[in-house]
């Protein structure tokens, strides 16, 4: 396992290795100086438009709701 010292600012922020960008990741406290970073294994759920249609309600819908007019090159 690859470790390497890493210097916090202020607001206790660092850089990860490059392998955690856009991941998920857990933080452990294992003692008083020492904590563990851990990648999450986690799933992209994907929804088809038919599961997000059947989730509207009466409930869950708004009316319209009116912006005023064009204010720029808007199409009427």
């Amino acid at each position: 396992m690859e470790k390497r010292t890493r210097i916090v600012d202020a607001k206790a922020r660092t850089t990860l290795f490059r392998d955690f960008a856009g991941t998920t990741v857990t933080i452990e406290r294992v003692s008083p100086h020492e904590i563990r970073v851990r990648k999450m294994r986690t799933r992209k759920r994907k929804y088809s438009l038919k599961q997000l249609v059947e989730g509207i309600t009466r409930k869950n819908r708004h009316s319209e709701i009116s912006t005023g007019g064009p204010v720029g090159g808007e199409v009427w």
